[in-house]
């Protein structure tokens, strides 16, 4: 299991969750689209091979755990779930142990937020069709739940067993003190931002909006899986404006080790630091 890392947003403790990881050819993980986006050429990552291992771009899978709003126990996206082999060195199913390495078992979680249905977000929605958290509610965009269960094979088999837990926000909603979500579409339909705030700290939790924290420092580069990539490109790009230079801290479920980071405004180009 990776090491936890934590990050205190005011009275808000966020944990991050591992669950798993792969590697791909780092030209290979990134679509082109209708303006050839960069990242699938080696001279468009030689200024980012810090970003790099030998020309690898690994992809974490896993999630956050929010506390310290009160009573509620936030689980922010589920992993991939087990997976029965490490077919093309993907592996998963880490997350309820290091759920447990935080001291929170899976029936002290009240909610569980989706930022999007794709598969590698849902994996432990449901274990064997029983709801792998027997208290919490489960919550995601109505967009991403219309586009996805009924017409997505995993997604359907993982989110089924949760209907009678389900709630559905629509573009922005308020879950708890201090956590809001916010509609940033384009990676799918629902795709969402989850605002943590806190006094006068505020951070976000990115989604699928950004994968690696590359994309937050050029305009022009590429996704991967995008529903709509031209829309995907100008959410990232709004989410990349918002940060640089604010010193506000973001992570998401695929950064390096889950960790924040924040974008500095730089002379030339934006400038990525972890915290």
């Amino acid at each position: 299991m990776n090491t936890l890392n934590t990050m205190q947003i005011g009275d808000l403790e966020v944990l991050s969750l591992f669950d798993g990881s792969v590697k791909f050819r780092a030209t290979g993980a990134y679509q082109r689209g209708p303006a050839e986006m960069k990242g699938r050429d080696d001279a468009d990552w030689e200024p980012h091979r810090d970003l790099l291992d030998d020309g690898m771009v690994e992809l974490i899978f896993g999630g956050f755990l929010i506390r310290g709003g009160g009573d509620r126990v936030i689980l922010v996206d589920g992993g991939v779930g087990p997976v029965p082999d490490e077919q093309y060195g993907l592996r998963g199913g880490e997350l309820l142990d290091s759920l447990a390495a935080t001291g929170v078992r899976p029936e002290d979680v009240t909610d569980v937020l989706f930022t999007h249905l794709h598969s590698d977000h849902v994996g432990w929605a449901s274990t064997e069709g029983i709801p792998s958290f027997p208290n919490a509610t489960y919550r995601c965009d109505r967009r991403d739940w219309d586009h996805f269960v009924g017409h997505d094979e995993w997604a359907t088999a993982r989110l089924t067993p949760v209907t009678e837990q389900f709630e559905a926000w629509d573009g922005e909603a308020a879950i708890g003190p201090g956590v809001d979500v916010r509609l940033c579409a384009g990676h799918t339909p629902g795709s969402a931002l989850i605002v943590l705030s806190s006094g006068a700290a505020r951070a976000l939790l990115l989604g699928d909006v950004v994968h690696c924290p590359v994309e937050l420092l050029d305009d022009e580069w590429g996704g991967m899986g995008d529903v709509d990539p031209a829309l995907a490109q100008q959410a990232r790009n709004s989410v990349a404006r918002e940060l640089e230079g604010t010193d506000v801290p973001a992570a998401a479920a695929h950064f390096p080790g889950l960790r924040f980071g924040r974008v500095l405004a730089g002379e030339g180009r934006r400038q990525w630091v972890f915290d």
